[in-house]
């Protein structure tokens, strides 16, 4: 083997090593995220529902941009291209699907947000945290 492939496949091991290595910290993090919340008593479910929307509106804002992002960025191709395949108004085209299916999910992902909101505050946030230090 020569070394070009050879320092390939090592720069991929190490990409993977690392990939793996981040996911064990998250969970790692997360594992002692849930077990303080246990042994300050607040209530997890209500804390893992508020958290799960709050992830699905992020992620619909982060979907729909880029959407948007690739939108804007396909546009020009409608002035770009041959008049006979530009006939629709304002240059629209199927080039554009790309940039408006992730729109479209993105927005679909952020309208289901503000639909599950049931308007009170998770149990367990209204309370003043208990001062630092061991559990008793």
């Amino acid at each position: 083997m020569s070394s070009n492939v050879l320092a390939a496949l090592l720069g991929w091991l190490l990409a993977l090593i690392i990939f793996c290595g981040f996911i064990v910290l998250l969970r790692y993090l997360d594992h002692r995220e849930r077990m303080a919340l246990i042994a300050r008593g607040l209530d997890l479910e209500s804390l893992q529902r508020h958290n799960r929307s709050r992830r699905t509106l992020r992620a619909g804002l982060i979907t729909m941009m880029v959407g948007l992002a690739l939108t804007f960025g396909l546009y020009p191709l409608g002035f770009m291209l041959p008049s006979s395949l530009t006939a629709a108004p304002f240059h629209l085209g199927p080039w554009l699907l790309p940039g408006l299916i992730p729109l479209g999910v993105g927005a679909a992902l952020v309208a289901s947000y503000y639909l599950e909101q049931d308007g009170q505050p998770p149990r367990g946030r209204n309370q003043s945290p208990p001062p630092f230090g061991p559990p008793s």
